[in-house]
């Protein structure tokens, strides 16, 4: 009962976001309020944050050096947050729409709005409680349906009318306290930011070099950005190898429908003869009192819910079904990038380098690119595979973009593998089919 109803895209779609940062754009029609936000109320909220100049590790140390200090001086921020099942988890980039018709969403929803610079945390509900990294989003548009001037809290929890509501990833945040600072009639909780750790700066000489494949051509030790880039490498190439296995899987359950339908074309054949035969007979015997038509009207019904079957899907659905997992990815990478606010350091070395010595295989990513690959590895696929739900979680808690990259490789080889193994079953079938 505590979770938001994820609904369909609101009438206005976010690309339509034409107004200044944080500034919304609204019209009323008809009992109808459309509003659009641009991107990027999170730098308002940052700086607001910012003030207090403060990371959850100078909140932590400053919490052990100084017990009797009141926390509040030294929190950041303070977020509402809306509660979901883990399942419906957003990273980097990605959105979803809600329909909040909740009295207390609404209110949720308004705080947000004018006290938070549209930010909001997903509280991802796991067993009994619920995880305490958070995905921060933005409210990137929104549409209020049915709100009446006259309305009255009936008290049976109900809100004035429907928000529509689009939100995107742009960040995660922790929660620094044991309690929540409130739980009706919404969660709100002091929270900071976390940021990954800078890509330049991570350890290589970790062992990791001897661990993956393909690094060892690289002379010396090797950078932790040129390690990152080859799992990122990798990484892609999986994505490659899922689309051709997937094609192959559709190419072979096509194959086998055809074969049913087929057979199907068969029966209605062998109907419509009995059919034919039934009606000489009438026909000699008498004609009064039977509706010939019917019996046609049966058989052309029997072929219409065929062709249903096979022909109709959702446009959502149909549309995600156009999209092949390396499509799927290059867009969640250009999403993830999108929404990337944080600055990175880029050395100049790295660059003279790799001018001087270019070197045969992956070219050294820059860390936005490894970080938007690190978080677009996760969003690609079946969207109801509780599994990669799980992943996600853990993706969501590592600060090491590297240590994302290299579980998000080991998350598609195990898929790559399950694949595999039901290609190879259904060949078996249908070797024996054949036989």
């Amino acid at each position: 009962h505590h979770c938001c109803v994820a609904f369909l895209p609101p009438p206005t779609s976010p690309s339509s976001i034409v107004s200044s940062p944080l500034s919304t754009n609204t019209a009323s029609h008809h009992n109808k309020i459309v509003s659009n936000t641009r991107l990027h109320g999170i730098q308002e909220w940052r700086d607001q944050a910012l003030e207090y100049k403060y990371t959850l590790d100078i909140y932590e140390q400053q919490q052990s050096n100084s017990p009797s200090q009141q926390p509040s001086s030294t929190v950041p921020a303070v977020i509402p947050i809306l509660p979901f099942p883990f399942t419906d988890i957003l990273l980097q980039g990605q959105r979803t729409q809600l329909n909040l018709y909740e009295q207390r969403f609404h209110e949720l929803f308004q705080d947000a709005v004018d006290n938070h610079h549209g930010m909001v945390g997903m509280g991802l509900l796991a067993g009994n409680g619920m995880i305490t990294t958070l995905p921060l989003c933005e409210v990137e548009s929104f549409t209020k349906f049915g709100a009446e001037e006259n309305w009255v809290d009936t008290g049976n929890g109900m809100g004035n009318g429907s928000i529509f509501v689009t939100i995107r990833a742009v960040g995660r945040v922790k929660i620094v306290e044991d309690d929540l600072l409130q739980e009706e009639p919404y969660m709100k909780a002091r929270v900071v930011e976390l940021l990954d750790e800078d890509a330049n700066m991570e350890s290589a000489g970790s062992g990791l070099k001897e661990k993956i494949s393909g690094i060892s051509n690289v002379k010396g030790e090797a950078s932790a950005l040129e390690v990152a880039s080859t799992v990122a490498g990798t990484v892609e190439n999986l994505m490659v190898s899922l689309a051709s296995l997937e094609h192959r899987l559709k190419e072979m359950e096509e194959r086998k429908l055809e074969e049913k339908r087929g057979k199907g074309e068969d029966e209605v054949m062998n109907r419509r003869l009995v059919n034919a035969q039934l009606e000489s007979l009438f026909m000699n015997d008498s004609v009064e009192g039977v509706d010939l038509g019917s019996l046609e009207d049966d058989a052309a019904v029997d072929e219409d819910d065929e062709d249903d079957e096979d022909g109709f899907l959702g446009e959502e659905e149909a549309d995600d079904e156009k999209l092949d997992r390396v499509a799927q990815f290059q867009k969640a990478f250009e999403s993830a990038k999108e929404t990337d606010t944080f600055g990175y350091v880029l050395k100049p070395t790295d660059v003279i380098d790799n001018l001087s010595q270019p070197k045969k295989g992956n070219a050294v990513r820059t860390p936005k690119d490894l970080t938007a690959v690190s978080w677009a590895a996760f969003c690609t696929g079946n969207p109801n595979d509780i599994e990669r739900d799980v992943m996600k979680v853990q993706a969501l808690d590592m600060l090491n973009v590297m240590q994302r990259l290299q579980l998000a490789s080991a998350m598609l080889r195990e898929e790559k593998k399950k694949l595999r193994a039901k290609l190879a079953l259904m060949e078996m079938k249908e070797g024996k089919e054949e036989s």
